[in-house]
């Protein structure tokens, strides 16, 4: 008994694994599973028509609801990080005026009035200078403090964001001097790991695009219609296929009456045959002429929502590449919260192949019949 409870639960494990193997983690990893569009003589033969369905549409479709319910569990998680983050993030910013007022008073820095000051006469836009901007309109008055000139601090600066410990020992051989008076007042005072985020920026305006492609999306969204089914009673195939049959069925009549009386099954004679042969030849001709026109609206929706979410999954595969060593950013968890919207978002580009693959055609005519019962 213990041996079956034990290979029970080593099933599920197996099963609980293949699930979430199955399922999308991402938007970069839906795009990259995204089936064609099927073929109008696929949409046009039912027997090639479910082995789409079933082999490609269903495992893509299926992969998309177990995606939704992880993205659920992940929401909680990012948020929970996020918390935890923001709470690291306060205690970042007091030990960073903290450290800041040393500087000031040490000399290393210019005072809030002093920054204030610098940045109104440097003629900036505030409102929308980015990051290096304002760095590099402060940076003659700090680098006059820390008596280097002004593109050997920027120099220092970069090389700080970029290898700390490479900036440490250029500084230690290059300016002993600079370096002494740093060290004497923040060298026992680090910040918390991650207080300036160089990627802070980058952050940001990557969730400005995601904001404008989610509103790309959501009106892409909402002007799609379905392309509705043309009439095969109104059709020339339909007007061919009466006309064949009204032949045939005449035809079939004087065949009947000439018939000695019998017993049992006759079968229709061949030409009979290939007058439905002719017929079904038509009826293919429209299904797959309908079916194309239905592709041709579907697919231009299907292709403009992959279009979207190509630059989302960029945009997503950015943040997690600036993220790997940013992993307590508020503003990096921000952007994987928004991702998740577009997560559930992936159901919108299942609505076109649903739309061409439950429309079904005209079926076939039977190709072979028999008189029944002698003249029946």
């Amino acid at each position: 008994m213990k041996h079956r409870i034990l290979s029970a639960c080593v099933g599920l494990l197996l099963l609980t694994g293949a699930y979430a193997q199955s399922s999308i983690r991402s938007v970069a990893d839906a795009m990259s599973r995204l089936p064609e569009m099927p073929t109008a003589e696929q949409l046009s033969d039912e027997q090639a028509r479910e082995q789409y369905t079933s082999g490609t549409f269903a495992p893509f479709s299926q992969a998309v609801e177990q995606s939704l319910l992880l993205a659920n569990s992940e929401s909680a998680t990012i948020a929970a990080r996020m918390q935890s983050a923001g709470n690291r993030q306060t205690q970042r910013s007091q030990a960073a005026m903290q450290q800041y007022s040393r500087n000031v008073e040490a000399g290393l820095m210019p005072s809030q009035q002093e920054m204030v000051q610098i940045l109104m006469s440097s003629g900036i836009d505030l409102d929308k200078a980015t990051e290096q901007q304002v760095m590099d309109a402060v940076a003659g008055s700090i680098s006059q403090k820390w008596g280097v000139s002004k593109d050997e601090y920027l120099k220092i600066i970069a090389m700080a964001q970029s290898n700390p410990k490479q900036a440490e020992a250029y500084m230690k051989s290059n300016h002993p001097d600079l370096y002494n008076r740093l060290y004497a007042v923040n060298g026992n005072t680090d910040l918390p790991e991650g207080a300036d985020d160089r990627h802070n920026e980058r952050f940001g305006e990557i969730g400005v695009e995601l904001a404008s492609l989610l509103e790309q999306l959501n009106n892409t969204a909402s002007t799609y219609r379905p392309i509705e089914q043309s009439s095969w009673a109104d059709s020339d195939e339909a007007r061919e296929v009466d006309a064949i049959e009204q032949a045939l069925d005449e035809r079939l009549a004087q065949w009947a009456a000439g018939l000695k009386a019998v017993s049992g099954e006759v079968p229709y004679p061949s030409w009979w045959t290939d007058g439905r042969k002719k017929e079904n030849a038509l009826i293919d001709q429209w299904n797959r002429r309908e079916a194309q026109r239905r592709l041709d609206a579907a697919g231009a929706y299907r292709n403009e929502l992959k279009g979207i979410f190509d630059k989302v999954a960029a945009l997503e595969t950015e943040n997690e590449q600036l993220g790997r060593d940013s992993q307590d950013n508020s503003l990096y968890l921000m952007n994987k919260l928004n991702l998740l919207t577009f997560r559930n978002f992936l159901q919108h580009i299942l609505v076109p192949y649903r739309d061409v693959l439950e429309s079904t055609g005209q079926t076939h005519l039977d190709e072979t019949g028999a008189l029944l019962q002698g003249k029946g």
